[in-house]
């Protein structure tokens, strides 16, 4: 339960057999393939090359099938479940599947396909819309279908038609020089406003424009037509029709494409596969005779390595090496079943250096904890640990999501713990108003409980500040642990150990302002205060140059401006804890509250009590659902912030080894045991 031990590989051969060497390799897929490059000198530089590889096909092929894949996608609705949406699983394979869906699938055809019927479905679609505003267009001038030709043929009058409200036309009504020059008829009318034809001479042209100024009248020009609107709006939706059968013609073609989706995401699988190998490959290089390849191996897998070598390549030499502090190495955890749940906290923090330690074990006595007290409720636990178990169970194919869900289950027997300590029972249901007197809940709750917080609040506020001090205890003994596996034994001391000694002390001090302390430990905690302070000012400028740049950050280190930690950084971070008591009496009190509105219907009749059955069920599920957002989210935040950012930088590269896989498409486990 560590991070893997690896070895640096440098391996050499004659070029004629490069090509040869990284197939088989890529057959083995344990090695992590590192930058060559970076590792010769400079006069070695003119001599090599990197390895030619080229990804333009690849990626060319990944670029057809995420076009095909986003076509399909707009025409066939592919049902996802929630868990599927927020945990992609990839796709389980075999080698025999993969090889016929290589050789019977054409890339080229099947995108020109999709690209070409979706061309056409958008040409249609285009030429609908047209079709559509150009029918709204005419839909005005329906009931002057048959009199368009005759207006256009009468001589010195002009003709005006326009949509007008019923307020505006009123209002025109009553205006005597507008009824002088204009004449009108009403088309149409409804609700919203009405279609009015007007006619002047040409003769009272001025005037009429006046009167249309005036009243802010928007003409609707005539149509150009060679037959009447009616005639047209029925070729119009003739064409319409056509369209409308056409494009049902492709959805059904496209159909048919989308059988071949699951074809798709494993060609998408393994052309991106394909590109990151191009990539891999590149950073090898070569002379004219020699090919060299750098990169790690865990040192468990060395023995497979070198049977590759002996047996293929007999002339190739191999360079094993302890991997240098300097280097980026690659990282790879292995965890026993119990603890592989964690990882997915170090996974969103980032990966450990290679020469410190993992901290997923520590992460996860923290993590559980807080959660089960945030969340600290009985009922509430064993719904959760149920609710997990059954969905590992359900989606036992996608070891992510698995693991995820082992995360809450291993959370839901905590809060068990916790509710039980701290007498959290779906809210005080255990309350005799509601189960009646000296009810078995009662009496499991009054046996149990250790620390009310309802009724100790500041004795509950005491016990997180207290455990908050202790994880930060905590995170500073795991930095002198990962200081001291690097071997640098004065890191240990000076940002570790003189903390350990100064922080005790400080808070000894400070206790002395709420309750009686012995003298005997105020002088002890003055003296390590003293101590540790004088310490750290001595050793957290040791970087700085001259003796005042090194005593003035030695000081504004203990504030914790500079330097690796600080008072004030304790204190705050310290004071932060005392979130875990706020969530978890939000938990209980919010179950009280629904507690008491159940018990308004509890009235002993066959409907109070239904009622109260139910508005108990329905308002835990939502206080459930509720907190347990807050349970996950703010113990997270503490451990991220708080807890690691006393020991821990997540900045190293994962291990990747060259081979077949990704998390698209996964080899099962046969084929991939072949495959080695």
């Amino acid at each position: 339960m560590a991070i893997d031990k690896v070895d640096k590989v440098t391996i050499l051969l004659p070029e004629k057999d490069s090509r040869w060497f990284l197939s088989q390799l890529y057959h083995l897929n344990i090695v992590h393939i590192a930058d060559s490059c970076s590792q010769l000198d400079n006069s070695a530089i003119p001599f090599f090359q990197r390895f030619p590889t080229v990804v333009d096909n690849p990626e060319k092929n990944i670029h057809k099938l995420n076009t095909i894949l986003s076509i399909l996608k707009g025409f066939v609705k592919k049902k996802k479940g929630f868990v599927e949406g927020i945990f992609p699983m990839p796709l389980q394979i075999n080698l025999e599947e993969l090889d016929q869906i290589l050789s019977r699938t054409d890339i080229e055809s099947l995108f020109r396909e999709c690209q070409s019927q979706y061309e056409t479905y958008l040409t249609l679609q285009k030429r609908q819309k047209q079709l559509k505003e150009e029918t709204d267009r005419l839909a005005d001038f329906l009931p002057l279908s048959n009199e368009l030709t005759l207006l256009r043929n009468i001589k010195n009058v002009s003709f005006f038609y326009c949509r007008i409200s019923e307020t505006r036309w009123n209002r025109l009504l009553r205006d005597t020089f507008a009824i002088e020059y204009l004449t009108y008829q009403i088309v149409s009318k409804n609700e919203r406003n009405l279609k009015i034809l007007f006619a002047y001479l040409h003769n009272d042209k001025d005037e009429a424009l006046k009167v249309i100024t005036k009243f802010n009248l928007k003409e609707m020009p005539f149509p150009i037509l060679p037959g009447n609107v009616k005639d047209r709006i029925d070729e119009l939706a003739v064409e319409t029709s056509k369209i409308i059968q056409e494009q049902d013609r492709i959805h059904r073609r496209l159909l048919e494409l989308s059988k071949e989706w699951r074809s798709v995401e494993i060609l998408m699988g393994y052309w991106e596969n394909e590109k990151n190998k191009m990539i891999a490959q590149h950073q090898c290089i070569l002379s004219k005779r020699v090919f060299v390849l750098t990169g790690y191996v865990k040192t468990r897998d060395k023995y497979r390595l070198d049977a590759l070598l002996h047996d293929e390549f007999p002339q190739a030499s191999v360079l094993y090496e302890e991997p240098l502090p300097e280097e980026k190495v690659p990282v790879s955890i292995t965890l026993n079943r119990f603890s592989k749940p964690a990882q997915l906290l170090i996974n969103m923090f980032g990966l450990p250096n290679y020469f410190t330690f993992d901290p997923t074990p520590f992460a996860m006595i923290s993590f559980l904890t807080l959660f089960g007290l945030c969340f600290g409720d009985v009922f509430y636990g064993i719904f959760l640990t149920a609710f997990s178990a059954w969905m590992i169970r359900k989606y036992k194919s996608s070891e992510t999501f698995s693991n995820f869900m082992k995360l809450f289950l291993y959370a839901g027997i905590s809060t068990v713990i916790f509710g039980a300590i701290t007498g959290g029972w779906a809210g005080d249901l255990y309350n005799p108003v509601y189960l009646g007197e000296n009810n078995l809940l009662l009496r499991i709750k009054t046996k149990i409980t250790l620390l009310d917080p309802l009724s100790k609040p500041v004795i509950a506020l005491l016990f997180t500040i207290g455990l908050g001090v202790l994880n930060q205890f905590f995170g500073i003994v795991l930095r002198m642990y990962g200081e001291l596996r690097k071997k640098n034994i004065m890191n240990a001391i000076c940002d570790g150990l003189l903390w350990l000694i100064t922080l005790p002390g400080f808070l000894i001090l400070i206790s002395t302002f709420f309750m009686e302390t012995p003298s005997h430990i105020i002088n002890a905690g003055k003296y390590m205060a003293i101590v540790g302070a004088v310490g750290l000012i001595a050793t957290q400028g040791r970087s700085e140059k001259g003796i005042i740049g090194k005593i003035f950050t030695g000081i504004i280190s203990l504030y914790g401006i500079v330097g690796t930690y600080g008072c004030s950084s304790f204190i705050g971070d310290t004071l932060s804890y005392t979130r875990v008591l706020a969530l978890s009496l939000t938990t209980t009190i919010v179950g009280m509250a629904f507690n008491i509105v159940a018990g308004l219907f509890n009235t002993g009749t066959f409907l109070g009590t239904t009622l109260f059955a139910i508005t108990l069920v329905f308002g835990h599920l939502f206080n459930f659902f509720m907190s347990i957002l807050s349970a996950f989210i703010h113990p997270a935040r503490l451990i991220f912030l708080e807890f690691f950012g006393r020991f821990y930088k997540g900045d190293a590269p994962k291990f990747q080894p060259y081979g077949l896989g990704n998390q698209r498409i996964q080899i099962r486990e046969n084929d991939s045991k072949k495959i080695s």
